[in-house]
């Protein structure tokens, strides 16, 4: 472990204190020390993941000191949240893929079923585990995920199979699941592919898909569901409940504390914690709030002074809705780090309490909890895929890096798939035709920018740089690197200018689609400005419906679209493109048209319909931010878009702080948020 290594001004580093002196020259070198006995020390590697408990509380309490009310938590809740989902790399979710789940025969015990289930995740990819469920009930019942740790036998441990087991026969279905690279998936991957980091979003994606299996079933009740783990997967569980608000109660096993981030990288390997200014375990759990959540700990890890510090801190969260007791904590200081039946006990009771199941049916006479009528099954009796794997389907991944290709590809395809993609303007970003427009879309976490084609003035056409080649080929480029999709193209200079009154105008409405189809860009905005505005001036509609004939014409013949902003109401708006007559013109929607004319948003939105919108300034004048907004109820608006099938860009023009109108940065980031939030 130190061969080779050299350590600079090494003399300078000795302390009289031997422990500091180690630290001194062993940190530089990531490596660290641990006491094993008296003048006995044993060299290991730097663990980034285990802190001092002292500096653990600290970070804590600098964490918890930016909030202090519930308005305030629930907003720190709402940034964490889509960094977790994008740290995993899953803001936008792979598709299912088009299977049925391979389920072998059920096998019948005392008072409970068992059968193994393998849920393909990703083409060519499984998630394999057993469902135990009760040998008789009535209706509906709960639900109750159960990720098994790093411990030796994974899923085919005695402890997993008493629990589960126990679960099923107080009445709930228990799903047990391999974590990723572990138990019946080393058919596919080796054993070290289990501590990389993409293990992590594998793990979330699996139990994603296991909740979205387990509660499209007829008998599940989907208001009782819950999630518990010890060590590895409890850490798990924690992450998953906060992500997922389907999960009603959770319980931690021998997982959690402020000074420990998770010992292997499916804990740690992704950068969640960076979220929120950094963030650590205990806040996760916090989000779980008002959920009833059971934190169990001892002695013998890292959990061993959660009564300390930890726990006050999450009673304090849940006292904030009312529901201080509904965060518990059974400590046990002489345990060490397992799932024995010390664990188990306080975990069926509290499950007993909060998913009303019979705990009777797992206790003898006396009260106490038996678990000697539960068969514990050989391990090949859980397999999914026969004793040697000979059942694995021919289109299984083979390896790590086929895995790797597989799932970039498969997300690339869900963000491609987005129903709702969120645009900004690089003109409203201060950013007219500028690459730096591209990369503050991608720090926004804005999907998509709209760029410009240039100004117009008395030009015969636009000053668009765009036809250049070298030029386009670098904005090309810089989207491609960025992860930013140029949507359109917009030819704002008719704000100002005629569209209607220009003797030239065929000539800007050719470089556009020109520009659009070098750039592969299918629609472009072409506002009719001050000068066409048919409310205020009708004199123009048939030289605007004339232009808007030919203008379709040349779009229609390159295969693109022009979407058009008018100050007319919905039913005016459909009767003109009836009269352009034309599949390539559209309505470019405007939310602040009908709001500063009183006219009812929804109402607008129907009458036009989809097929008539090709995309939608989900914006009004600038005073407030959307979610400021009282004019806007957007998540009325989702429900409506929804229902007419609308999919497509929403794009953030206006609705800056009046306070702050010309900080970009400031209100174009609190706008994506919001709409990422209410629409992806």
């Amino acid at each position: 472990m130190v061969a080779n290594k050299k350590v600079t001004y090494a003399d300078w580093k000795y302390r009289p204190d031997l422990e500091v002196t180690l630290e001194s020259i062993l940190t530089p070198l990531e490596l660290k020390v641990k006491k094993e006995g008296d003048k006995k020390y044993k060299l290991s590697v730097y663990e980034y993941y285990r802190w001092v408990p002292t500096e653990g509380w600290a970070e804590l309490d600098r964490i918890a000191a930016q909030y202090n009310t519930v308005a305030e938590w629930e907003k720190r809740k709402a940034e964490l949240i889509p960094c977790m989902k994008e740290a995993l790399q899953l803001t936008h979710l792979p598709a299912l893929p088009n299977s049925k789940p391979i389920i072998t025969p059920k096998r019948n015990y005392d008072g409970y079923t068992v059968e193994n289930i393998a849920i393909e995740i990703l083409p060519g990819l499984w998630i394999n585990g057993s469902l135990y469920k009760p040998a008789k009930y009535k209706g509906k019942i709960p639900v109750i995920l159960n990720p098994d740790g790093h411990w030796e036998k994974q899923r085919y441990r005695a402890d997993c199979q008493y629990r589960c087991a126990a679960f099923a026969k107080m009445g709930a279905m228990a799903f047990s699941y391999d974590l990723f690279a572990w138990g019946e998936s080393l058919l596919q991957f080796k054993i070290e592919d289990h501590r990389r980091s993409l293990s992590m979003t594998i793990q979330a994606l699996g139990s994603i898909r296991i909740l979205d299996y387990l509660l499209a079933q007829k008998d599940a009740d989907t208001n009782r569901v819950a999630m518990t783990g010890g060590s590895g997967a409890g850490s798990h569980t924690v992450l998953m409940t906060a992500l997922d608000n389907r999960i009603k109660v959770s319980a931690p096993v021998v997982a959690i504390s402020s000074y420990f981030y998770g010992g292997c990288p499916c804990e740690s390997g992704m950068d969640i914690h960076s979220c929120g200014g950094r963030t650590d375990n205990v806040e996760i759990a916090a989000m779980a709030a008002p959920r009833p959540q059971l934190l169990i700990s001892d002695g013998g890890d890292w959990t061993d002074k959660m009564p300390e510090h930890d726990f006050p801190y999450l009673q304090k969260m849940y006292s904030w809705y009312g529901k201080k007791d509904d965060v518990q904590n059974e400590h046990l200081p002489n345990d060490k780090h397992d799932f024995s039946i010390t664990k188990r006990v306080p975990l069926y009771n509290f499950m007993a309490k909060y998913l009303n199941l019979n705990i009777k049916a797992i206790q003898n006479d006396s009260g106490k909890i038996d678990e000697s009528k539960i068969t514990i099954e050989p391990e090949q009796a859980m397999y999914v895929f026969g004793d040697k794997g000979e059942k694995l389907p021919a289109h299984a991944i083979h390896g790590f890096e086929n895995l790797e290709k597989v799932f970039s590809e498969e997300i690339q395809k869900a963000k491609n798939n987005q129903r709702y993609k969120i645009g900004l303007i690089d003109l409203m970003l201060l950013k007219r035709q500028k690459l730096g427009a591209i990369t503050l879309t991608a720090q926004l976490k804005a999907d998509g920018v709209e760029v410009d084609m240039g100004g117009l003035g008395t030009r015969p056409t636009f000053d668009n740089q765009l036809l250049i080649d070298s030029v386009r080929n670098q904005f090309i480029k810089t989207a491609k690197e960025n992860n930013v999709e140029i949507f359109s193209l917009a030819m704002t200079g008719y704000y100002a200018q005629s569209f209607c009154g220009r003797d030239e105008y065929k000539r800007s409405i050719e470089d556009c689609i020109t520009t659009m189809k070098l750039m592969n860009v299918k629609t472009a905005f072409l506002p009719l400005g001050v000068q066409c505005d048919l409310k205020k001036t009708p004199a123009v509609r048939d030289s605007v419906v004339a232009r808007l004939k030919v203008a379709g014409k040349m779009a229609q013949d390159a295969g693109v679209v022009i979407g058009i902003e008018t100050a007319l109401s919905a039913k005016e708006e459909v009767q003109l493109l009836k009269d352009i007559n034309s599949p390539a013109i559209k309505i470019y929607f405007n939310f602040s048209n009908p709001l500063k004319e009183g006219r009812d948003l929804i109402s607008e939105l129907k009458i036009l319909g989809k097929d008539r919108i090709c995309m939608i300034h989900a914006t009004n004048k600038d005073s407030v931010w959307l979610q400021n907004d009282p004019q806007i109820d957007m998540h009325k608006v989702k429900k409506c878009l929804d229902e007419m099938g609308y999919t497509g860009w929403l794009v953030i023009e206006r609705s800056r702080d009046a306070k702050k109108a010309s900080d970009t940065k400031y209100n174009y980031g609190a706008n994506t948020a919001y709409l990422k939030k209410v629409f992806q």
